[in-house]
């Protein structure tokens, strides 16, 4: 994954959402409920777009960067697996590390 420039990390959008959804539900609680109802509901849109925001940054921090070898047999395999229980080997089969 390449990153333009300036553009942030997950990690920096996870911080910006929820500082951003603390300044939004501080300002929503000082609003009158019912003299303030478009306001309260504008800024429960914005909450919501922070809380997706952050499900997709989450989901990008998971996921490793995807890179596959092709083994000695024309088997591809990725590289950087998050299952840390097997070791792949190139040779196109698994092994777990009690089999060692």
């Amino acid at each position: 994954m390449f990153r333009i420039f300036g553009e942030k990390t997950p990690a920096q959008r996870i911080r910006q959402a929820e500082k951003s959804t603390q300044i939004l539900r501080e300002k929503r609680s000082k609003l009158s409920p019912i003299s303030d109802e478009k306001k309260i509901w504008k800024i429960n849109n914005k909450i919501h777009a922070n809380k997706v925001e952050k499900s997709i940054a989450y989901k990008e921090l998971e996921q490793p960067k995807r890179e596959t070898r092709k083994t000695n047999n024309n088997i591809l395999v990725k590289i950087g697996k998050t299952d840390k229980s097997k070791q792949i080997h190139f040779h196109g089969h698994y092994h777990s590390h009690k089999d060692k």
